[in-house]
């Protein structure tokens, strides 16, 4: 999709909670590109993209749980990480290879990656600095992790060469040159094993983390200032060589920054005085593929796990893109969000496509994603032809609902199967046997065209709402429903919009009833889904009228 073609889609003031599972019929992906005849990779020649779309996730955890993960959608798992040690790869710990190992038995088809380095991991620099070292260092990690047949190949993480990440990590000039070279050593390696062990060259992979356009370090030691990417990567070559590229399409916003600013923006805005025109993920993709990289060789990141926030010196622009005094989103503004008197405010901006909180009296910005502005994402890496979506990292997403966002566009089919979150919503207390009947819910704010429901009545049974379109993107959700024992009952109401974008859970609140005329359900989230509540936080039902109607 054109960048004015996004540009239009109709979007909710607020962040929203998750997208539904259920979401919409599935299509197919039109952008992935065919795998070659051969599967031959020869060490520097153009390696084939992957023949279908990637949805990455990496585990920052030397024994992987994955057992709160939704590992169908995922179809390469980095496991992070390795590091270096006397220029050789660490070993994992026997209880992390079974992990694996048994993992790899529930989904055979998930690819899994042994990520080598990460922030602050030093000794790349030296493992990489000569043909004897770099054969010894790629040897002990095929010997760690493939010989065991935990890992179908290693994504480099080195960060960064030449310069740009912590001084003690080390650095050369020649690092540039021997990233390359590290590569085709990865690569002749791994052919040798599988010419070896009777595979194809095609079954191991070869990847690399590389850094968007951030405020890091200008590559030339300057603290603070735009970071130049093609002072460390030599992006053409390795556009060729590798069999995708991880662009870390996150952090863009952190205690580097000048200003106060989104962490994971799409496009650049124009309060962004900053001076770096790579920092956003629309212009990093710009920037990687006039260098030479196939699209279908980027796959585009996504950040689940941090929030980052700015304490700011003054007001303007309710926070964004002005001086600041420290870092840190603050548990206390996220809690304050919650509270029905807030005074934070849970605000969308039309030009990043990201949500953020802004805490006038602490004068504190907080920006994050949310399942909506990573689906658009997701949506953007689909539309220009990208080789799909990851995310650093799998656990800083408890209900599966980002993971589901940026899975739907590359995997309709497997997440329209995915059981949905809910949303609990209002507590009735009805009267036995009697009908309870009346709007249960309403939803507000919303760019749907038209919406589906269905109510979950609190007492293992379920049917399907009447929805009627008040205008304005607003929606009454009605049912009938009757009760064979008194009690409290709390509803959930779940929404199904034919657009992914516009889906969303809501709170249900009981707004008529034999028992119950005038109740008012609080609003209870799902653990971890909080901006169910900042979304609806001022809903409330109609005035009711007392009549006989009404009391039937």
């Amino acid at each position: 999709m054109k960048e004015s073609t996004l540009r239009k889609l109709r979007i909710p003031r607020f962040a929203t909670a998750a997208l539904v599972a259920m979401l919409t019929a599935g299509t197919v992906f039109a952008g992935a590109p065919s795998a070659l005849a051969t599967d031959h990779a020869k060490v520097g020649e153009t390696v084939p993209a992957p023949s279908s779309p990637m949805v990455g996730g990496y585990l920052l955890q030397g024994t992987p749980n994955f057992s709160n993960i939704q590992m169908d959608l995922v179809t390469h798992f980095y496991w992070a990480f390795s590091t270096i040690s006397n220029g050789k790869c660490t070993t994992a710990s026997q209880a992390g290879i079974n992990s694996v190992l048994a993992q790899r038995q529930k989904t055979p088809n998930l690819k899994v990656i042994r990520s080598i380095g990460g922030w602050g991991a030093a000794g790349f620099s030296d493992a990489a600095s000569t043909d004897a070292k770099r054969k010894a260092f790629v040897a002990s990690c095929i010997s760690a992790f493939v010989d065991n047949g935990a890992v179908d190949g290693f994504d480099i993480d080195w960060e960064f060469p030449v310069s740009g990440g912590l001084n003690y990590i080390g650095y050369s000039p020649d690092d540039r040159e021997n990233v390359n070279l590290l590569v085709n050593e990865f690569r002749t390696q791994l052919n040798a094993y599988a010419d070896a062990h009777g595979k194809s060259h095609r079954d191991f992979l070869i990847t690399a983390a590389l850094p968007a356009g951030r405020w890091q370090d200008s590559g030339d030691n300057v603290h603070g200032a735009p970071y130049d990417v093609l002072k460390s990567f030599d992006l053409a070559t390795l556009g060729r060589t590798l069999d995708t590229i991880n662009l870390m399409t996150y952090d863009m916003g952190t205690g580097y920054s000048p200003i106060s600013m989104f962490n994971q923006p799409l496009y650049n805005h124009p309060l962004d005085t900053s001076g770096d025109r790579y920092n956003s993920i629309d212009a990093a993709v710009n920037l990687y593929r006039s260098q030479g990289v196939p699209a279908n060789k980027i796959t585009l990141g996504a950040e689940f796990t941090l929030k980052r926030g700015f304490l700011v010196t003054d007001g303007q622009n309710n926070g964004l893109y002005r001086p600041w005094t420290a870092t840190g989103c603050g548990q206390s503004t996220m809690t304050n969000a919650l509270k029905p008197d807030s005074t934070v405010l849970i605000n969308w901006d039309p030009y990043v496509y990201s949500p953020y909180l802004w805490d006038p009296a602490a004068l504190r910005l907080c920006s994050f994603e949310d399942a909506q502005s990573l689906g658009i994402r997701a949506k953007y890496a689909k539309d220009h032809r990208l080789n799909g979506m990851f995310t650093w990292e799998l656990t800083g997403d408890a209900q599966n609902s980002q993971l589901r966002a940026i899975a739907l566009p590359f995997e309709p089919k497997k997440v329209i199967a995915a059981p949905a979150p809910t949303v609990r919503g209002a507590l009735i207390r009805p009267v036995k046997g009697t009908a309870f009947t009346g709007e249960v819910a309403r939803v507000t704010k919303s760019s749907a065209a038209s919406l589906t429901a269905e109510i979950n009545w609190g007492d293992n049974t379920h049917s399907a709402a009447v929805v009627r379109a008040l205008g304005h993107g607003t929606f009454s959700i009605t049912g009938t429903h009757t009760y064979a024992e008194p009690g409290d009952y709390t509803l959930t109401v779940a929404t199904v919009d034919p657009d992914p974008i516009n889906s969303r859970m809501v709170n249900a609140i009981a707004c008529s009833g034999p028992a119950n005329h005038h109740a008012k359900g609080h609003l209870l989230p799902a653990p971890n889904e909080k901006s169910a509540q900042w979304a609806d936080r001022h809903l409330r039902c109609a005035p009711q009228r007392r009549g006989p109607d009404r009391d039937r």
